[in-house]
């Protein structure tokens, strides 16, 4: 009986032993991570450019929101909005934005970046680009401003007829003499 206590004894002490050291150790560091995502998106018929772009900053903003409260490590997340119609796929906007920045602005067109070859790859065709907020200009540094001048068309070649007989003013070939 006197061996079962003292063996007893020497368990609870080494089982409290084991516990104390394990909750004076610190626990491991947490590390925050950036993390990546692409969305596609699929442009409904007859849509139009300025409704497609408005629908997938909605998309980004809904996905960036959605990951940061399921993940709380990640520090940086950057999300491709991918359009896509007909089979052609282009990219149309990419947001990196970091935890502290969302939660200060949580506005996906203030930190996005915009590809505006998008509109005509995606079979939009020419037409006015989607307007920016104000302060992108200034705060994004990959804010593109669109231009401002329109683009003459060019000017038509005016046009030969094959069967029109040569103009009387014409000079005729001289001749080579033979010497």
């Amino acid at each position: 009986m006197k061996n079962r206590s003292v063996l007893f004894a020497m368990l609870f002490g080494l089982s409290s032993a084991l516990l104390t050291l394990t909750t004076l150790m610190p626990p491991p560091a947490a590390q925050a991570y950036l993390a990546r995502q692409e969305i596609r998106v699929e442009r409904l018929k007859a849509e139009p450019y300025a409704a497609f772009m408005s629908r997938s900053e909605l998309i980004a903003r809904a996905a960036i929101q959605r990951t940061f409260d399921r993940d709380l490590l990640m520090s940086t997340l950057v999300v491709y909005i991918v359009g896509s119609h007909q089979g052609a796929e282009a990219p149309v906007m990419s947001v990196e934005v970091t935890r502290s920045q969302w939660q200060r602005r949580p506005d996906a067109r203030r930190w996005a970046t915009y590809y505006r070859m998008s509109q005509v790859l995606l079979g939009f065709g020419y037409g006015p680009l989607p307007v920016a907020p104000p302060d992108a200009a200034t705060t994004n540094p990959f804010f593109i401003q669109p231009p401002t001048v329109p683009i003459a068309a060019p000017t038509p070649i005016p046009s030969v007829s094959p069967t029109a007989s040569p103009s009387p003013t014409a000079s005729p070939k001289p001749s080579r003499r033979r010497r």
